[in-house]
């Protein structure tokens, strides 16, 4: 997702600082520099905390622009460190691959997260039975009835240890 309203933006004092001081823009430069990177900015860095009305940018070389959205304002410029390799540009591609593994790790986090509530409550009757059965084999006495209660117990526990097995399985259908 692009910058909406790119071509309406514009910069700080600061930003036309710093664009002169870490890529060689003088204010004469500025516009033309800026305006062949707004086709190419893609969102940067969703996970980092900001501001809300505070957004980063970055472009198809490298460039991050922080941006005022509500004002429309270029704060600031920096070279993406983390996403260029030395010797080597960011392409759009590669950014978007990043997102998209994200996104992808984060719906397989919810699906496995939606099995295993699923199973669970599938078998939320047995986790009861198997609790009642436990707690009141360890607070009776060793009697005949309770002794039936251990054999109830193992059958509860048998139910509950397959229901883990296959939610253990799950966990490997949605590989991120």
């Amino acid at each position: 997702m692009g910058l909406s309203f790119g071509p309406n933006y514009t910069w700080t004092d600061h930003f036309a600082q710093r664009a002169l001081e870490r890529f060689e823009v003088n204010n004469e430069q500025l516009p033309k520099w800026v305006g062949r990177q707004l086709g190419s900015l893609v969102e940067y860095n969703k996970n980092e905390e900001q501001r809300p009305e505070e957004k980063k940018y970055v472009s198809q070389i490298g460039v991050v622009f922080v941006c005022n959205t509500i004002e429309q304002k270029f704060l600031t410029c920096y070279e993406a460190n983390d996403l260029v390799p030395e010797g080597k540009n960011i392409t759009i591609h590669e950014n978007n691959l990043a997102l998209f593994s994200e996104e992808v790790a984060h719906i397989a986090k919810k699906y496995r997260h939606k099995d295993a509530k699923e199973m669970l409550m599938s078998i939320e009757e047995h986790l009861d039975n198997f609790h009642q059965f436990s707690h009141k084999i360890l607070s009776g006495r060793l009697t005949e009835r309770n002794y039936e209660l251990i054999a109830k117990l193992i059958d509860e526990f048998h139910v509950i240890r397959s229901a883990m097995k296959i939610i253990e399985t799950k966990q490997g259908d949605f590989k991120a």
